[in-house]
């Protein structure tokens, strides 16, 4: 009787049941609440999680090492109920890191034996998802948001900016101006991910751009650096719209916030600047996350080292 009792025991902590798993999910946010996860951490993971348990409950599956196999499975696939299309690498990334957070929780607080997390192998984020603008590219860009009929100012100071100071789209666009000193060349980031702050700045041309867009549109204090066409603050959504709209008249492909991102780490790091000063304008707490920008910029030096080498030159021209 007394290895029957152990073995059920074992089953229950072994997996969380659809009520256990709710009951977990609830008690898992609130004490990230109380810990000062911000508000879009809280979201972002009582979305995710309430996803999973979606998946899992229409399956008849738990929370345990299959439940989760077959839920990154199908996920992987955009077959999960909720996806459109397979997600990528970066998004299952963080998909793994919310759950096994969350399965790491749950042995905490003694509700599981064990992570099935741990058993679930983490996808690997490779260098190739990162694609920096080329130089007539970025060009195109700014003569794109130059020739506009409307909000050219504006435009053309969004582009400078993403491309100069690496920020998220959800950043910029809860700067105000108070956040925001042009003579300086810096900008206080204050809605960063996790809800941390930073200071990120910017150079010569891009306080330029600035100076010029806030000469033709007075702003307040309070007001929000970059205003929609209705003059009120620019969304994330809006952000995305209006790069693809300079994207199409430029001729470029692929234009979003996020490779404006990309874009000015790698060059940062062509230029230069050190991989730690690096980490810390993109707000990365782990020096991981910017290696991948070092690896990408290490290797444009290389190439063009194979095409500009002075000797293989030197030789050339003395044949």
């Amino acid at each position: 009787m007394k290895n029957k009792r152990s073995a059920l025991q074992e089953l229950q902590t072994a997996s969380l049941g659809h009520d256990s798993l709710k009951e977990a999910v609830s008690g898992w946010l609130l004490s990230g609440e109380i810990a000062g996860w911000s508000p879009k951490t809280l979201d972002d993971r009582r979305i995710w999680m309430g996803r999973v348990r979606e998946f899992l409950e229409a399956r008849e599956l738990v929370f345990d090492v299959n439940g989760l196999r077959a839920y990154f499975a199908a996920y992987q696939r955009g077959a999960d109920g909720r996806s459109m299309r397979p997600p990528r690498p970066a998004s299952v990334k963080h998909v793994h890191s919310l759950l096994s957070a969350f399965g790491s929780w749950c042995v905490e607080e003694g509700l599981l034996d064990s992570n099935p997390m741990k058993r679930i192998p983490a996808p690997t984020l490779r260098d190739d998802g990162i694609e920096p603008y080329a130089d007539e590219e970025l060009n195109a860009l700014l003569r794109a948001a130059k020739d506009g009929q409307k909000n050219a100012e504006r435009n053309t100071a969004i582009v400078h900016f993403l491309a100069d100071t690496a920020v998220r789209a959800s950043e910029m666009c809860a700067l105000t101006l108070d956040d925001v000193s042009v003579g300086a060349g810096t900008a206080q980031v204050r809605c960063g991910k996790g809800g941390k702050s930073r200071q990120v700045a910017f150079g010569k041309a891009t306080a330029m751009a600035l100076y010029r867009y806030l000469r033709a549109e007075p702003h307040d204090g309070s007001d929000p650096l970059f205003l929609s066409e209705r003059g009120g603050p620019m969304t994330v959504g809006s952000l995305f719209q209006l790069c693809k709209r300079l994207g199409r008249a430029a001729g470029v492909r692929g234009v979003h916030p996020h490779r404006f991102r990309h874009d000015a780490a790698v060059r940062l790091l062509r230029n230069g600047a050190h991989a730690f000063g690096v980490m810390n304008l993109l707000g990365h707490t782990r020096v991981q996350t910017t290696q991948v920008y070092v690896k990408l910029a290490e290797a444009d030096v290389r190439e063009m080292h194979r095409t500009a080498s002075p000797m293989d030159n030197l030789r050339k021209k003395g044949r």
